[in-house]
């Protein structure tokens, strides 16, 4: 049994295209004017559910910003005293708001849409002298370290133009000079996720996170009451609908939130499959976003991006054939490769699945520059082979689950246990 190769090569050389484009745009400059955080208000939404191991440190740091802010901490039917610990901050900037069972737990995006309802009663009251393009509504998560720049990064980045209806940040992982599994996950997250950020930056594509975004109330209006939808990645549904309505968003590409990572690898997985998953509820959006007067470009982006969710099933298609070539179960053909096939029919391959590997490793040549993490040259082969295998085996896997789910009509939220937290301090 015979299988030409040549669509596998043509995908990824064109995927590596793709990136490699990216990351050279990525490198062009996007300035801002000088901020003046004063003149815009903050309300910020911390979704809380079993959260009692980080909130009392989210807070209290949080207390410590200077802006005009106000804190929402969400304590969505928690049952590890989350509530307890947020009532020992409560004051003029931090707000506890409860959801008690059965509304409870019913997801991420619903808890944001009934605490989102409650503080727009507020808003006149927390800030009489400000209009509605002039408040900010951020989320972040409950283990969140924000510094004072990024304030100052997302103002100067919505006082830069009137059309900016989101801005999003980076974000990085605390530890990861600790341990192999949170290296892996601050390298996906400054290494890859950023620069493809910064690149969007410019077809306006940038897409929205869990952790660090920011939305203009005027362009959270044009979402109705219910901003947030069931999707299991909210971040993302939410970004489209922003683009779909005309919005845009940026990237501050600057200072990260810092966030704890995983350790447990069942945990990981478990929440990398509500990350997949969520991204084929997403794919709805796509007629919307097509119908809408984006520029052409950010419509093609915006569809390869959510379309690369995809880029696992074919990684794990390509090693199949891969390892059924090497064990001479299948021969393996290329045209475009075909005097490779003279070493051996095993040959075109091996070379597909090192391309396979190699896709993300243009971004690793620069994880040092933007991270205080040094890295020597003598590790970094290894380092890039552990990159390469942890991606792979991480999103195909997630992938498998997040189809069995899918299969089986499981579409409630995944709710990643809080590990125990690092202890490193917060570099930025």
């Amino acid at each position: 049994m015979s299988f030409n190769a040549d669509i596998f090569f043509v995908f990824f050389g064109l995927l590596s295209l793709y990136y490699l484009i990216m990351y050279l745009l990525s490198f062009k400059k996007f300035n801002t004017p000088a901020s003046d955080h004063n003149e815009l208000g903050f309300v910020l939404f911390v979704p809380a559910l079993n959260e009692a191991k980080v909130i009392g440190d989210t807070c209290a740091q949080l207390n410590t910003l200077h802006a005009r802010l106000h804190v929402v901490v969400i304590n969505d039917g928690s049952d590890d005293g989350t509530g307890n610990v947020v009532r020992g901050y409560e004051g003029d900037r931090i707000h506890l708001f409860e959801r008690k069972a059965p509304e409870a737990r019913q997801g991420k995006g619903m808890a944001l849409n009934m605490a989102y309802a409650w503080a727009q009663t507020q808003f006149k009251t927390w800030f009489p002298d400000l209009r509605d393009d002039q408040i900010i509504v951020g989320v972040t998560d409950a283990d969140v370290f924000l510094h004072q720049n990024v304030i100052t990064e997302v103002a100067s980045t919505f006082q830069s133009a009137s059309d900016v209806g989101a801005v999003q940040v980076p974000v990085s992982i605390k530890g990861a000079n600790e341990n192999l599994w949170l290296l892996m996950q601050d390298i996906e997250f400054q290494a890859f996720f950023l620069f493809i950020q910064k690149a969007r930056n410019w077809i306006s594509s940038v897409a929205m996170g869990g952790n660090g975004q920011f939305t203009r109330y005027s362009a959270m209006k044009t979402l109705g009451n219910r901003p947030w939808t069931r999707a299991l990645t909210e971040d993302i549904d939410l970004g489209l609908a922003l683009t779909g309505q005309g919005h845009r968003i940026c990237f501050t590409g600057k200072t990260p939130v810092v966030q704890h990572g995983l350790t447990s690898f069942y945990r990981l997985l478990k929440q990398r499959s509500r990350w997949v998953q969520g991204h084929y509820q997403v794919w709805k959006r796509l007629g919307s976003l097509w119908r809408s007067e984006s520029r052409l470009i950010t419509k093609v982006d915006s569809t390869l991006y959510l379309m690369m969710i995809v880029i696992p099933l074919v990684l794990a298609a390509n090693y199949a054939l891969g390892i059924a070539s090497m064990f001479g179960w299948v021969r393996v053909d290329s045209d475009l490769m075909f005097w490779l096939h003279g070493f051996g029919s095993w040959v075109p391959s091996t070379v597909q699945m090192v391309l396979g590997f190699s896709i993300q490793l243009i971004f690793l040549p620069s994880y040092t520059r933007v991270t205080n993490i040094k890295i020597p040259w003598y590790v970094a082969p290894g380092l890039m082979a552990t990159f390469s295998i942890y991606t792979a085996a991480i999103w195909i896997l997630a992938s498998v689950i997040a189809f069995y789910r899918m299969a089986t009509g499981k579409w409630g939220w995944i709710k990643t246990e809080r590990e125990a937290i690092s202890t490193s301090k917060v570099s930025i």
